[in-house]
């Protein structure tokens, strides 16, 4: 059948509806998110187990869809036991005559999966983004969500006249760069917790060997005092404070002697020191040995 619109009525003669409107806007506008802002219908995370879908505008098979302010949506409660993924979806729906937001609860497994789009002749889904849902979680970070919106397959953007912006293989990219990233710097950081781990173990290991230098030290500094003492102890055994005495003894009569030369009898032979014997004394005259003294 022949089509053609939009003519002006002459009695009612040319009547469209809104499926008219959309099939002709869909003929050169792509479902998807429009590009701006970049931030168009980003999901966010929010207090507890809330996201919020940012404001932005969608085209999907011609009908337009406009969220002009921050929208909560509230995630079910996690699973006990096993993780789960749910969906973040714009939902055209032809029976119910609207386009709303709405999250596709996925399925708890040890391997989980987002839920499938639904895409036939009365809904029709564009998936913004994934949630991760750990098991026990009780509220959801900007980490468990991911942006779909770049998917061409699950969204992708809308570009306006006659084409669609294929944004699959950028996405995929970068996809690849942020998980290869990740992947880099989970290894740099483990590279250097393994760093300081050497570290430490370096240390337990130095401070382990100062400890046994210190008691090596200790026990060997122990062992010549002993063996010193012993000597000492067999030293005074032998009348080693006698000796010490009449040692003192002598050296007391030889400064008395050299005291009486210089103080007391200076007058009579102001150069004559008179000795015992000559043990200890340096001399540099001549010795006379009558006289019994050292003649310069």
């Amino acid at each position: 059948m022949e089509k053609s619109s939009f003519f002006n009525s002459r009695e009612g003669d040319r009547r469209y509806k809104a499926e008219d409107w959309a099939s002709y806007f869909s003929s050169f506008i792509s479902n998807g998110v429009m590009p701006l802002p970049s931030s168009g219908l980003q999901v966010v995370s929010g207090e507890n187990m809330t996201i919020q879908l940012r404001e932005g505008k969608a085209w999907i098979n011609g009908y337009f869809y406009n969220n002009t302010d921050y929208h909560n949506l509230t995630v079910d409660f996690a699973d006990g036991v096993l993780n789960r993924i749910d969906r973040v979806v714009i939902r055209w729906d032809l029976t119910a005559r609207n386009i709303l937001s709405a999250i596709k609860k996925g399925t708890p497994s040890a391997n989980p999966v987002a839920p499938t789009l639904q895409r036939d002749a009365d809904v029709y889904e564009i998936a913004v983004a994934d949630v991760l849902v750990n098991k026990g979680a009780t509220a959801i970070t900007q980490g468990n969500i991911t942006d779909q919106r770049l998917n061409g397959e699950l969204c992708g953007v809308s570009a306006g006249i006659i084409q669609q912006i294929d944004t699959t293989e950028f996405n995929a990219q970068l996809q690849a760069w942020f998980a290869e990233y990740m992947d880099l710097s989970k290894k740099e950081f483990d590279n250097l917790v393994a760093y300081f781990n050497s570290l430490r173990l370096q240390s337990d290991v130095e401070y382990k060997a100062f400890v046994e230098y210190l008691n090596a030290y200790k026990t060997q500094s122990k062992a010549e005092f002993d063996t010193w003492f012993e000597t000492i102890k067999a030293i005074l055994d032998e009348n080693a404070a006698g000796n010490l005495l009449n040692l003192i003894t002598a050296l007391q009569d030889r400064v008395k002697l050299i005291e009486n030369v210089l103080f007391n009898d200076i007058t009579a032979n102001p150069f004559l020191i008179a000795f015992d014997n000559l043990d200890g004394v340096i001399t540099s005259g001549v010795w006379n040995e009558a006289l019994q003294r050292i003649e310069c």
